[in-house]
């Protein structure tokens, strides 16, 4: 699993470039944690997430669920339709900070 990553001033944006699955879970957790793991201000692109299983949403809540981070917690940007069914179908949804927009995300933290 290929995971970019891009510096916007003080956040960390973070490129996922395939499903999130059980298969590729090892790799993007060993890449946010080499690349991510030391940001206070990270923001998750999804827009090339095309798929997300059980084990992808365990993910994404470990990352960005932890409701207890308040107005530091990761950000979740530019979903595909894919991804956001899947978050709602398993009423996940409420527990991210959801942007329509990487650059809407980033700014959120100004």
């Amino acid at each position: 699993m290929r995971v970019d990553v891009e510096k916007q001033g003080t956040v960390t944006v973070m490129v996922p470039r395939d499903a999130l699955t059980e298969g590729t879970i090892p790799e993007t957790r060993i890449a946010f944690v080499d690349h991510g793991g030391t940001a206070v201000r990270m923001v998750i692109d999804m827009s090339h997430v095309t798929f997300l299983d059980s084990a992808g949403i365990e993910f994404l809540l470990e990352r960005c669920g932890n409701l207890t981070l308040g107005p530091l917690r990761p950000r979740l940007a530019a979903l595909t339709d894919t991804v956001r069914e899947s978050l709602a179908l398993t009423k996940s949804i409420r527990r991210f900070s959801i942007y329509d927009t990487v650059e809407a995300a980033v700014r959120s933290y100004l």
